[in-house]
């Protein structure tokens, strides 16, 4: 089994990064990239998903992880009850960009984006998750200036394949007692859609 594994990963890595799927990539990459599941776990993974099974599979955490929805550019995994993550496979210049996307569900869900190179997985520059200014609604920014706004904000980020756009949902306002929310919160919108780029990452247009 473990010879298989070494050539399964060892062919994938030398197809060419255009035709590859988030799938491949996913049992391809290394041990550094996706630190909870070992790579004949996911392998498991993939092979269930695939057959319609529901079994899930331990993680490196203890517990127990599963494919939930599985895409050409995308895969989505329930790592545990409270975390999950998303494989996501991105346009670059010279080389396709894997967005490695990992939310925190309790007690407020909140995301990190990692960006790799999919040719050797070297680390990659991205745009960074919409900020405050992101969020308030543009023919209210000039209230946003001198309103009581959240020192900080929680972002749970998440990819649609079917759209290939990013859907980031503010999910500050949990943070707070209903008592205690900044008014500024009311000057946010709720949910962004955004198209990515290597730079920036740009609302979608109406």
């Amino acid at each position: 089994m473990i010879k298989l594994i070494a050539v399964i990963t060892a062919t994938a890595a030398f197809i060419p990064a255009a035709a590859r799927t988030a799938a491949d990539l996913f049992a391809a990459a290394p041990a550094a990239v996706i630190p909870t599941l070992a790579a004949n776990t996911r392998l498991d993974m993939l092979d269930y998903f695939r057959s319609g099974l529901p079994t899930a599979s331990a993680n490196t955490l203890d517990g127990k992880s599963r494919i939930t929805a599985l895409a050409d550019d995308a895969v989505d995994v329930q790592i545990g009850r409270d975390s999950s993550m998303q494989l996501v496979m991105l346009p670059g210049r010279s080389d396709t960009i894997v967005a490695i996307v990992e939310t925190v569900l309790t007690p407020i869900a909140d995301s990190s984006i990692r960006y790799y190179h999919a040719s050797d997985w070297s680390d990659a520059k991205g745009p960074a998750l919409p900020g405050k200014a992101d969020f308030v609604e543009p023919e209210r920014s000039k209230e946003a200036r001198t309103a009581d706004m959240p020192t900080f904000i929680f972002v749970r980020a998440e990819y649609k394949p079917d759209e290939h756009i990013f859907v980031f949902t503010n999910t500050t306002a949990a943070y707070y007692a209903e008592s205690d929310r900044p008014d500024g919160l009311a000057l946010m919108r709720p949910v962004l859609k955004m198209k990515y780029s290597p730079k920036k990452f740009t609302p979608v247009s109406k």
